[in-house]
């Protein structure tokens, strides 16, 4: 779009409007929640969330193998196909997908799926 706006005479000038990025640590209640299996479901709305959180898990074990045993009977939800992609090559599972590929779309599957999820 910027190059059509430019072609036409416009001057563009970009800002970004935020900026994202991964923790250096994962937080010590988050990690001790996860370890105590005290966490049901983990919510993934971007692939870039999803490697984030691959980055901050590994610096607290030693490999993948861990990180599917830690993640073994906690659900995985993810907003869309793309993320559900990266959840599956980099956690080796996905249990609901939204069929809404938004946070409401995520949050309706999360509720219609809330049984399956706590068993």
């Amino acid at each position: 779009m910027v190059k059509e706006l430019t072609a036409q005479g416009a001057e563009v000038v970009e800002v970004a409007a935020y900026q994202s990025q991964c923790p250096e640590t994962m937080d010590t209640q988050v990690w001790q929640a996860l370890q105590k299996k005290q966490i049901n479901i983990i919510t993934f709305a971007s692939s870039k969330t999803v490697k984030n959180f691959v980055q901050l898990v590994s610096t607290k074990l030693n490999n993948s193998t861990e990180i599917n045993d830690l993640l073994e009977e906690i659900a995985i939800a993810s907003i869309g196909p793309q993320t559900s992609q990266t959840c599956h090559d980099l956690l080796g599972k996905v249990d609901l997908e939204a069929t809404e590929y938004t946070l409401e779309g995520l949050t309706s599957a999360i509720i219609t799926n809330q049984q399956s999820i706590n068993n």
